[in-house]
């Protein structure tokens, strides 16, 4: 986003710490001027007050803020000033904020912070209806605009060698991608999976991420006696050279924001198998013709799609070709004009 509009507008870019994969990048732009909040230290109001400090210092016009938890951080470093506020949420709030003390904080502010802003921007037309109705923000308000993709740069990665073991041409390969953590649901794509391979021994199964319940899914695997059947890669830079080669991707989450992943998959795999969680993939998959969506938490169900998706060649052929057609609309140039036609309003 700041890469594409950079040479329009005067950009003050702000990030709570100082890494990030584009951060070099980023600070190469001409023209940008970069400020760090630096919250390995601090909580929440002061870094409310390191940031209420650059927004006095450098006097901006309008302020976007992305991410619920900075949405917060910023609403408080605006008490008393009057910038434009612009928020984007990106994930579903209803999901990631908890019956916590801490969390029914943050759902008072962000109550506040939406009621405030001058505009909000979702990612799904779903996240949209829920800020609406839970914070009581009028729809007039809140736009929604879809994440886009770069597709030249998904073109270059996708074509990179896999190393990191041979791959079997007798086999299918199911690859699933995110961090090891609850909402991405590891375990139901497991035991899925473990359905699949008893029908089909030629599968595989390959696991992108790392994350807190690494210890969880490798007893899993071994209870399920799959260690020969399911490689846990890790974190891995560039995940596209796997989908390249994949017979399909899945997406097993209990819930999402806009799932990025899903996107860039049947953008380079075209083969997308995905849960109907909450938010996104019923807006980026359409049942049956680019892709195949299943009930939550539906073993069996979950098992059958990703066995029609690799072993049904018609059907493979018919999401394919329609998958193309769909990808089209998730341009990131079309996200990017969104964006400037919205900040220059």
């Amino acid at each position: 986003m700041v890469i594409n509009l950079h040479n329009e507008f005067d950009i003050v870019l702000v990030t709570f710490y100082r890494k990030g994969r584009y951060l070099n990048e980023l600070l190469s732009l001409p023209g940008l001027e970069y400020h760090c909040i630096n919250a390995e230290h601090g909580n929440t109001f002061s870094f409310a007050i390191r940031l209420r400090r650059i927004i006095k210092k450098t006097s901006p016009d309008k302020i976007l803020s992305f991410l619920y938890y900075p949405n917060i951080v910023t609403y408080l470093s605006q008490i008393g000033l009057s910038t434009p506020l612009i928020f984007s949420e990106r994930s579903n709030h209803r999901l990631y904020l908890t019956h916590s003390f801490k969390h029914k904080i943050w759902n008072w502010l962000l109550h506040k912070a939406y009621r405030k802003a001058t505009s909000i921007i979702a990612v799904s037309k779903e996240s949209k209806a829920a800020i609406a109705s839970d914070f009581g923000v009028p729809d007039e308000k809140i736009n929604t605009i879809f994440n886009g993709l770069y597709f030249p740069l998904l073109d270059k990665l996708k074509n990179e060698q896999v190393t990191e073991f041979k791959i079997d041409k007798d086999l299918k390969y199911i690859l699933a991608v995110g961090s090891l953590n609850r909402a991405k649901n590891y375990p139901l794509l497991i035991e899925s999976f473990s359905v699949l391979y008893s029908r089909h021994e030629g599968t595989r199964l390959i696991i992108l991420g790392k994350g807190e319940m690494m210890n969880e899914i490798n007893e899993l695997i071994t209870r399920l006696k799959l260690h020969d059947a399911i490689y846990m890669a890790g974190y891995c830079e560039n995940p596209y050279k796997f989908m390249k080669f994949a017979s399909c991707y899945v997406l097993s989450s209990s819930w999402e924001g806009f799932p990025n992943s899903l996107l860039e998959a049947m953008y380079i795999n075209g083969h997308a198998v995905s849960t109907n969680c909450p938010t996104g993939p019923s807006e980026i998959i359409l049942n049956n013709e680019d892709g195949l969506l299943c009930e939550m938490n539906n073993r069996e169900e979950l098992a059958t799609a990703m066995e029609k998706m690799c072993f049904d060649e018609n059907f493979r052929n018919y999401v394919f070709e329609n998958s193309r057609r769909k990808i089209a609309k998730f341009n990131e140039q079309i996200m990017v004009k969104q964006y400037r036609d919205f900040l220059l309003n």
